[in-house]
């Protein structure tokens, strides 16, 4: 006769508990479900809110032909060939095509690795060329200046509008980057002040502030510690008001309405917007060739070359273009 464990635990059967573990198991998952688990690997809220707008349209571009996909094993080929046909057809940018085309590879990426399929169907369909130009203008060195000393600085506002122009102009971050800024990203890193930026992909990178930003900043500390505003490491460096301290990041369309309306008022008649700044300063370092593209890259955070090479807007440097050192004449000249 075996002794009695006396650390047993006396274990009823449950039927309520049996029945819900059995409705569990039986239960179906929605795609969103499986959205939902892609998702978690993302640690960035603006990445998340990109690819669940990616895959909505998607899968309503299936619903349209009476498709419903309830798990990553039901997509074929020939759905992902028929909805990138469709983003042709409507004429949209091929960067943008290849950016929704993309957000759906990376979630089979996703679920074959989740061992939900055991194959990609989709690796067999060529994406679309992406384009060598963007359409994004670019200003010129005069017009950054002048955008820069536009705003009037005798107001919060205008203190606010021109620390906005610096940071664009001479850091080349985008625009939400600017607006998630926090106080705890400036840090000194090897002698050298530096944001710590964490942008697309959740990729962070290090961008190194010159004397005359982390002068602006400064001013615009003081300024508002002046006025009663003192920021903590969890503060938002960009203040709306003088009242008070901001809770919640300033809005994006703000910074897109402070450039358009300063282009506009300096009679600046180009179609611009926070990511023209982003292409100005970008454009400059190629056209002034005192960087390494690949450093160019680095700073932009760009993991591929050839996406900074799409940013040079403007084109100066034709007298340096390669076409004038065509001569096949050249060592007859020299006999």
């Amino acid at each position: 006769m075996s002794k009695k464990d006396p650390n047993a635990v006396a274990l009823n059967y449950n039927a309520d508990l049996a029945r819900k573990f059995q409705e569990a198991a039986q239960k179906k998952s929605d795609i969103q479900d499986f959205i939902k688990e892609f998702l978690v690997q993302f640690l960035s809220e603006d990445t998340k809110t990109a690819y669940i707008k990616d895959l909505k349209f998607f899968f309503d571009f299936l619903r349209s032909g009476n498709v419903a996909i309830a798990h990553p094993s039901v997509i074929k080929s020939y759905h992902f060939q028929l909805y990138r046909d469709h983003l042709l057809e409507r004429g949209l940018a091929s960067a943008t095509i290849n950016r929704r085309l993309v957000c759906i590879r990376s979630f089979m990426k996703w679920a074959i690795a989740a061992k939900l399929i055991d194959h990609n169907p989709l690796d067999t369909v060529k994406l679309p060329k992406v384009q060598t130009e963007s359409p994004t203008v670019a200003f010129d060195d005069d017009e950054v200046l002048r955008m820069i000393n536009a705003p009037d600085t005798t107001t919060h506002k205008g203190k606010t509008h021109r620390l906005i122009m610096v940071m664009l102009f001479h850091l080349g971050i985008r625009r939400a980057e600017l607006t998630d800024l926090k106080m705890h990203q400036m840090v000194s890193d090897r002698s050298h002040w530096v944001l710590r930026i964490q942008g697309k992909g959740d990729k962070v990178r290090l961008i190194p502030l010159s004397n005359l930003v982390y002068e602006e900043i400064g001013a615009y500390i003081a300024h508002l510690a002046d006025h009663g505003i003192k920021l903590g490491p969890e503060d938002y460096l960009l203040q709306t008001e003088l009242k008070t301290r901001n809770t919640k990041p300033m809005d994006g369309s703000t910074i897109f309405r402070v450039i358009e309306r300063y282009a506009k008022l300096l009679g600046i008649n180009k179609s611009v917007s926070p990511h023209s700044c982003r292409a100005t300063v970008i454009s400059h370092l190629l056209d002034t060739q005192h960087a390494a593209i690949r450093d160019v890259a680095t700073f932009a955070g760009h993991s591929n070359i050839t996406t900074t090479e799409r940013y040079d807007k403007r084109r100066k440097n034709l007298d340096k273009s390669a076409a004038y050192q065509v001569d096949f004449e050249a060592e007859r000249k020299k006999a």
